[in-house]
């Protein structure tokens, strides 16, 4: 299928060649998805005549992406978008620093605040810009992202996803641009983690520790790599203290919402035998479980106790303020940038993996009486 290229212009003025303009936008947008595998390009003389330049530059931008592996070009006829090969694309990249650095984050909610903080403090330091990106907890999104930032040829790439497409192909070592990942439990490349295990482990302890002994669970899906690891530290609290896992009271959402957390909540308020105490995953969840229990006209934590997992900011300041176990998320992020400027930079890294420790913090919610 041929196409139109509306957005595609060069400036004459400007110090990148005419070609190398040229191709750079065409580059971005099959990068991007705009353009297919197996769209057409305008003919050589058809984009020349639009955009008031030389054909022989248009031909030589047509050169130049078929030589990136972007585009098939046959003697009298039209080049043809190819697959996107972002290994081919970064292998083919120039040697040079663009001090740019790409970050991919699930969504925009308050537990990634920190962890973009402390990216772009260390970052900052290096001269380099940020370019964060949303996937919306979209997996294909993050793959399309990677293809954008390798495209603009930024010179490291963060991803704190844990769910990335199995057959996801990364730059090879060496090829720019390096990749970091955060908060990704066996993730193909260097990254930086928390002990998730523990802190769930921390939290399902602290609850039976106030004589609770039928504890609920709430989770995100749980083959999610930074979901199960919390699950597990969860199961490892409850047998090591004698009690049995009851599978009623363990509650598998579909999301990492509060509305999910809501409904999973009533869902074990509701059995004949519920929980007098309750774990969530992560703290929008026991935010999410908190809207519930006073919906029921309970009162935490005389009534039920409740644990989360993360320490953002709404848990110091919602009454009764949830006591949860503490990720050292800010921390992650100067860690990861640390170990992509290393990278990038051609230096060794002293460790491939980092793990860092977690810290309950105690607050009202799990009846302890904090002064």
């Amino acid at each position: 299928m041929s196409i139109d290229l509306p957005l595609v212009r060069v400036d004459p003025k400007a110090p990148l060649p005419l070609a190398t303009q040229l191709s750079q936008q065409l580059g971005w947008l099959i990068a991007g998805g705009e353009l297919q595998p197996g769209d057409q390009l305008p003919a050589v003389r058809q984009l020349a005549s639009d955009l008031r330049i030389n054909l022989h530059t248009v031909r030589a931008a047509y050169q130049q992406l078929e030589t990136d592996g972007l585009v098939s070009t046959r003697q009298g006829r039209r080049a043809t978008v190819l697959a996107y090969d972002r290994t081919k694309v970064a292998a083919g990249a120039p040697d040079l620093l663009s001090f740019t650095i790409g970050v991919i984050i699930p969504t925009f909610n308050p537990f990634y605040a920190p962890l973009l903080d402390g990216i772009e403090s260390t970052a900052a330091q290096n001269s380099s810009l940020i370019f964060t990106c949303n996937a919306r907890e979209d997996p294909d999104s993050v793959v399309t992202y990677l293809d954008r930032l390798t495209a603009r040829q930024v010179d490291g790439i963060i991803v704190v996803f844990a769910w990335l497409p199995p057959d996801t192909a990364l730059p090879q070592p060496g090829h720019r641009p390096s990749i970091v990942f955060v908060d990704c439990p066996g993730a193909p490349g260097p990254g930086v983690e928390f002990d998730l295990e523990d802190a769930s482990h921390q939290a399902t302890s602290h609850v039976i520790e106030h004589g609770h002994q039928r504890i609920g669970y709430l989770t995100p899906p749980l083959h999610i790599a930074n979901v199960a690891p919390k699950y597990a530290g969860y199961q490892r609290a409850v047998r090591a203290a004698g009690l049995t896992i009851d599978p009623e009271i363990v509650v598998e959402l579909p999301s990492f919402t509060m509305e999910a957390a809501y409904e999973g909540t009533i869902h074990l308020l509701d059995q004949p035998d519920p929980p007098t105490g309750i774990v969530a995953a992560t703290d929008s969840l026991a935010l999410g479980a908190m809207h519930a229990i006073a919906s029921r006209g309970l009162n935490l934590p005389d009534d039920i106790a409740l644990v989360g997992i993360d320490d953002v900011d709404m848990a110091a300041i919602i009454r009764p303020a949830l006591t949860t176990v503490a990720l050292p998320t800010r921390d992650a992020g100067i860690q990861a940038t640390t170990m992509l400027q290393q990278l990038i930079t051609g230096q060794p890294l002293e460790h491939s993996r980092v793990v860092l420790d977690t810290q309950l913090i105690v607050r009202e919610t799990c009846g302890c009486r904090t002064v």
